[in-house]
């Protein structure tokens, strides 16, 4: 018998001759209790753990009292190194510090508190997905009409929302369940036929739906206003601004008058200014529809801004908007870097889900069906797929200063934002991208 094993029976005797300590030793297990403690250290903080092996280092202990403080003292080490090191570091934070960066010698008004809500509504047996965020103030507020991309709830634009709330707007984003994540689920795009699903959602009949869906909501904004509902009560229905992304601004720029002769959109606004985040622009599309549109327009596009549904061919085609609008005030502007995910302003910090997560959302979407040759490639904006290169933070920074000082320029008449936008704008963007 060995002089260790020898010992072990031992001090085994003498735990059951005093009653004692026989259910420590009684068996060749390690106390359970450790065992616990490793599966809890081990997952959040791998490198400590894969670096000790706590069985080991208990066997050897045999468990005596001696041992007990050592035994302790590490666990709770290791668990005070567990709670610092946590989840890995938000990048989105690092990203936010250096957008706020560019944003400090840019154009930037006060900047506001905000609140708000997100809602499904009822209207006429329709599912519409309202999004809602203002300055926490009881003054009356100019109000951004947002119309979401395709596969996009309201909550899209998030990036955006945020900028023109706490530049002192109220925003009111809306998108039907038609039109949201849902269409990931539809035939034509489990099937892979994502021109399909374009095409059908881009059709005349999708756009007059988009319209009346709008119109309705906007009747129920008024009345809800009418019954009490201090939010929208003080929306400033003479100070109105429409803005779009994706499919959202084909819908904005029919509001802005891109119309054909004696057409009309049928809802009830005359807005003040137009926002195109990647303009939409048909295959077929004559310079005159935007040469009609009544109201300044911003249309922002780059090299980089390619239709994860293949069905505006290039972002050439979007600038033939930005090109041929006329009306006193409107801006192009053209980013070397900033691909049509960021132009979406969703989500640009997904982070990897993990194994056995359940579901999905629309930045995913279009990643999952069965083949891709009809169209979604890689490079989408709403839908995000995989390998989208990490947002630049000049392009996002761009995108929020120069559109918050167009509307403070055509909405408010600021005439800060506007010397901003005509003299200092151009040399903060540097190589970021041009103003025409």
């Amino acid at each position: 018998m060995s002089l260790r094993r020898a010992r072990r029976l031992k001090y085994s005797n003498k735990g059951r001759a005093s009653g004692t300590r026989s259910r420590l030793t009684d068996s060749n297990t390690p106390l359970p209790i450790l065992y616990l403690s490793s599966r809890l250290i081990s997952p959040r903080c791998s490198y400590a753990a894969s670096h000790l092996d706590l069985d080991k280092c208990v066997n050897r202990m045999n468990l005596q009292p001696r041992y007990w403080l050592a035994v302790g003292a590490l666990v709770g080490s290791l668990g005070l190194i567990a709670g610092c090191a946590g989840d890995p570091p938000n990048p989105r934070i690092k990203f936010s510090e250096r957008v706020n960066d560019h944003l400090a010698t840019a154009y930037q008004p006060a900047h506001k508190e905000t609140a708000g809500w997100d809602a499904i509504w009822q209207l006429d047996q329709q599912s519409v997905n309202v999004a809602w965020l203002a300055p926490s103030t009881p003054a009356r507020l100019p109000l951004i009409i947002y119309l979401p991309g395709l596969g996009e709830s309201a909550s899209g634009g998030a990036e955006w929302r945020n900028a023109w709330a706490h530049a002192g707007y109220a925003v009111l984003s809306v998108q039907g369940h038609a039109y949201d994540q849902s269409i990931f689920s539809s035939r034509q795009a489990l099937d892979g036929d994502f021109r399909g699903v374009a095409s059908n959602n881009y059709s005349a009949a999708a756009l007059r739906d988009r319209l009346s869906t709008l119109q309705k909501v906007l009747t129920e904004v008024r009345a809800r206003a009418a019954k009490g509902d201090a939010q929208l009560a003080a929306i400033d229905w003479n100070q109105i601004a429409v803005a779009g992304f994706d499919l959202g601004a084909q819908t904005a720029e029919v509001l802005g008058g891109a119309l054909e002769s004696g057409v009309t959109s049928g809802v009830a606004i005359q807005p003040k200014a137009v926002l195109l985040l990647s303009p939409y622009v048909d295959a077929g599309a004559r310079r005159e529809m935007f040469t009609q549109m009544s109201a300044p327009v911003l249309s922002v596009t780059g090299q980089e801004d390619e239709d994860p549904f293949n069905w505006v061919s290039s972002y050439r085609q979007r600038q033939l908007l930005g090109e041929s609008v006329t009306v006193a005030g409107s801006v192009q502007l053209e980013l070397d870097n900033a691909t049509h995910k960021t132009l979406s302003g969703t989500e640009l910090f997904n982070r990897p889900g993990k194994k056995g997560d359940k579901g999905g959302d629309a930045s995913g979407g279009a990643s999952k069906g069965r083949g891709h040759k009809h169209g979604a490639k890689n490079g989408g904006g709403s839908h995000g797929p995989m390998g989208e290169p990490a947002p630049d933070s000049k392009q996002v920074a761009a995108i929020q200063a120069v559109g918050v000082a167009f509307l403070d320029s055509r909405v408010k008449h600021n005439s800060a934002a506007t010397e901003w936008l005509q003299k200092g704008a151009s040399g903060w963007l540097g190589g970021a991208g041009r103003l025409k």
